[in-house]
């Protein structure tokens, strides 16, 4: 194939960089997955949990509860009947979501897309590149084509049972020798061209082996071995960053031989098996959600927020200029929101306090005043002005109660 890309295998430690750099701040981001449709055992829809305007009044929520954060969330159940309907076809959204005013579901989402980025969110989906299902359109090409995995004498491999129905795995390498797994790619990407802005997808159980037989070949009855299977999946990667998308994906180890070190910048799962690894080069969430609501439970979810994600992300960041003043106090904080241009800090305490002192860090050098606001899954609440005294800060906190304090001018 002409300009095919390489299955080489990528050796991070010679850089400690990624084999090309990420097209987003994964490590800088607050990265989710929204759960909005999942099928029954027969195929047909079950349950609707959020539409795709619904979906938008989440990103608006956890924009005005992170205070303009990043964010990057992928779509569960986007296509056809919902979750795993009719893998391995991409070819449709699924019309259970789509708005009332739109002709097709696939305006409804691409609308979805380009609405997100007044929020500062990235808007892709959850898909999958290694399930297939017999209702799906592709089926009996891929049968033919003997895509599907096929045991020595020639009949297709049954494999886990998902939402009450089988599925089966694919061949990575024969579905790419025959220019099928390039089509998906590409008739996707013509289908939702918004997913270039985007810049991101997500490829669910991107795995090297059948997970109902993790010794064996994928499939017997063509004999490529694990090794060549993952050669493959560096192609896929690759061919999804050439045409300007990054793969992230749900695991980094487990029924794989290969993390892809420097070619997936993000997973949902392991954190554990990346721990020696900076998170600017393969990270994962400190704050795992899948929306099913558009609220859910909001408390527990600005407690994660403050809690695990702001530190996080002032880990992470290594331009700003930090200080050494205390930031953390058990479960209270007051730290730098540093993805905002205004140097707020978000003050946040599980049990509350009165009265308590904070130093702000080198860039207050001369604030004297500063406005306090509540942070709200609508917006701020402005809750009046603090004095800036010795430099320092004192506030007054409730129980569970996130306050964003900035500099007045």
């Amino acid at each position: 194939m002409k300009n095919e890309p390489s299955g080489e295998y990528y050796d991070w430690t010679i850089t400690g960089k990624p084999e090309r750099p990420w097209l987003l701040p994964y490590h800088q981001s607050l990265v989710y997955k929204v759960m909005n449709c999942v099928k029954d055992a027969q195929g047909n829809m079950k349950q609707v949990y959020l539409t795709f305007e619904q979906t938008l009044e989440v990103i608006r929520k956890v924009y005005h509860m992170t205070c303009g954060m990043p964010q990057v969330i992928y779509l569960t159940g986007w296509q056809y009947e919902g979750h795993d309907s009719k893998y391995p076809s991409w070819a449709q959204a699924n019309r259970h979501l789509m708005r009332a005013e739109d002709d097709t579901p696939e305006q409804s989402l691409r609308w979805l897309m380009r609405e997100a980025r007044k929020y500062n969110t990235s808007v892709s989906l959850h898909i999958n590149m290694f399930d297939a299902y017999p209702e799906s359109p592709l089926w009996g090409l891929y049968v033919e084509k003997d895509i599907i995995a096929k045991d020595e004498e020639g009949k297709v491999i049954p494999g886990k049972e998902w939402s009450g129905m089988v599925s089966y795995q694919l061949s990575y390498t024969q579905e790419w020798k025959l220019g099928l797994a390039q089509k998906r790619i590409d008739d996707l990407i013509e289908m939702l061209p918004e997913l270039k802005e985007s810049k991101t997808i997500h490829i669910d159980a991107f795995l090297g082996a059948r997970p109902m037989d993790q010794q064996g070949l994928i499939s017997p009855y063509l004999g490529y071995t694990k090794a060549e299977e993952a050669a493959t999946q560096r192609k896929i990667y690759r061919y999804w960053r050439d045409r300007g998308i990054d793969v992230t994906s749900e695991w980094v180890y487990g029924l794989r031989d290969d993390r892809f070190v420097g070619l997936q910048p993000w997973a949902w799962h392991q954190g554990d098996k990346i721990e020696d690894l900076p998170d600017d080069l393969y990270c994962t969430s400190p704050m795992k959600v899948e929306f099913r609501a558009a609220a859910e439970n909001p408390t527990e979810l600005l407690e994660q927020f403050c809690l695990k994600v702001v530190p996080w992300y002032y880990k992470n960041n290594t331009a700003a200029v930090k200080g050494k003043q205390q930031m953390i106090d058990g479960d209270d904080i007051c730290m730098p929101a540093l993805w905002r241009k205004d140097r707020s800090l978000i003050a946040y305490s599980r049990q509350g306090y009165d009265s308590k002192t904070w130093e702000p860090p080198p860039d207050w050098k001369g604030v004297k005043k500063a406005s306090v606001s509540r942070i709200t899954l609508t917006g701020p609440n402005e809750a009046g002005e603090v004095d800036v005294c010795g430099g320092n800060v004192t506030l007054s906190v409730g129980s569970g109660e996130a306050l964003l304090i900035t500099p007045v001018q």
